[in-house]
């Protein structure tokens, strides 16, 4: 049970990882470039992000001790 409970905690940092910026730059009424609205190019920047976020959401649940 105790595993279940570490897995959904980890799931959580990650999503916060990689929908929090998301989420903050939404808030400010952040004006995005034509370049960025572009599908493709916003799917490149998204899948870039989400791979670093990733990285730092795993460092994070590392470094917590979130581990079985």
């Amino acid at each position: 049970m105790l595993q279940f409970l570490f897995l959904i905690i980890d799931v959580v940092i990650v999503v916060a990882f990689i929908a929090g910026p998301w989420i903050f730059l939404t808030k400010l009424n952040v004006q995005w470039p034509n370049w960025l609205k572009d599908g493709i190019v916003g799917v490149i920047v998204f899948v870039i992000w989400a791979g670093i976020a990733l990285y730092l959401a795993t460092q994070t649940i590392i470094w917590l001790g979130l581990v079985p």
